[in-house]
């Protein structure tokens, strides 16, 4: 799955997906967290590519004010035909998140030893997401999204059976564009990357608390349990 995440390289987004403009909003993080506004790349009504702050935790039209929200911040690939709540956004609401890293958790040494899992080129990942619009409390559109993930690679299986769908580079217009709305042809984009692509390393417990922020939380650390991930 992906519940944290790293999006430091900020002033390099609008050369990686060719963007005009990038939100005055935006900063970096290293430890982006559920509820929080974060960038998110979409293809506007122009076909051109932006970047919008949006709320990580997708909130359906469908939920009543007043009761309890469901904001779910993954949605798993091989299911999206089969759930109404993504069915209708695979076809025309799918977007990138951009991604230095993300965090995910192993059980060991009686505690939970955090990875840090990037690309191993130190590039930035695109990972597949959807994303909704509805009306905010204020009466404002307040937009979110949700992360896609796939089966994890042998790799990260030993961390957790998901991770995210990261979109190969060549793949990324093709799942923004309007004109694709087949879900065949989008399930195909959703496949586990390959080992070869990531860089996993231990670090510290201090990404466990989403109050921490600044780059030494993806310095690397000795892992609890003594393993290299």
């Amino acid at each position: 799955m992906c519940g944290r995440y790293v999006i430091a390289g900020v002033h390099e987004l609008s050369e990686r997906f060719q963007l005009r403009t990038i939100p005055a909003e935006l900063f970096p993080t290293w430890n982006a967290a559920p509820t929080q506004r974060l960038p998110v790349v979409v293809e506007d009504a122009a076909t051109e590519r932006a970047l919008r702050m949006m709320q990580w935790g997708l909130l359906p039209r469908w939920n009543r004010p007043g009761s309890r929200p469901i904001a779910p911040i993954n949605a798993r690939a091989e299911t999206l035909e089969e759930k109404p709540m993504f069915r209708g956004l695979l076809r025309r609401s799918r977007c990138i998140v951009p991604v230095n890293g993300f965090y995910e958790w192993r059980q060991g040494g009686g505690r939970k030893q955090p990875y840090y899992i990037a690309p191993a080129d130190g590039d930035i990942w695109g990972l597949a997401g959807l994303y909704d619009e509805i009306e905010g409390p204020d009466g404002e559109p307040l937009a979110s999204y949700t992360i896609v993930t796939t089966a994890a690679n042998p790799l990260l299986a030993p961390l957790h059976e998901r991770m995210p769908a990261i979109l190969r580079p060549d793949d990324e217009e093709a799942w923004l564009s309007r004109d694709v709305d087949d879900p065949r042809q989008l399930e195909l984009l959703l496949r586990p990357a390959p080992a070869d692509e990531i860089a996993v390393r231990p670090v510290g417990p201090a990404v466990n608390s989403a109050r921490n922020n600044g780059p030494e939380l993806i310095a690397a650390d000795e892992p609890a349990d003594g393993a290299d991930g």
